[in-house]
């Protein structure tokens, strides 16, 4: 099962990162993790971001809102006027679909972001990784359905 349920009594990351199962989880990048689960007219994202690896994430828009809550960590956003937001551990932002953001991460950053309309760009990419990674350690078998 994708989603599993929270163990009672837990708290922090731990609490959170058992919602993806840990075979899931998919490198996208140098320093940066996530695994992606689709919804209708959305798309689920939990993001894992390390510095130093992953310390900047560019500027760069997308026309998708992208609605986000930190779950553990902290990271600051960037906006093309100079405006800058430093979100910590139980915050939450929104990005208008369109606007011009970059991003800086101090250590570890969890996240989890919430895109509509949906990024199916992001759902092929993942399960196309997710894919890889079962190929390659075809000895833990990981479920491809992400519905």
């Amino acid at each position: 099962m994708y989603l599993e349920v929270s163990p009672t009594g837990t708290t922090g990351i731990e609490r959170y990162a058992t919602m993806f199962a840990k075979e899931r989880l998919v490198r996208c990048g140098p320093g940066a993790s996530w695994a992606v689960m689709p919804g209708e007219g959305v798309t689920l994202v939990y993001w894992v971001f390390e510095a130093p690896a992953c310390g900047e994430l560019s500027m760069h828009s997308h026309p998708e809102t992208q609605s986000g809550h930190v779950l553990d960590g902290e990271m600051t956003l960037r906006y093309a006027d100079g405006t800058e937001r430093t979100l910590s551990a139980g915050e939450f932002y929104t990005i208008p679909g369109g606007t011009l953001h970059g991003a800086t991460v101090r250590g570890r950053v969890a996240l989890i972001d919430v895109y509509t309309p949906g990024r199916p760009d992001y759902e092929e990419r993942y399960l196309f990784s997710l894919r890889a990674k079962q190929a390659s350690a075809p000895h833990a078998r990981v479920s491809l359905e992400i519905r």
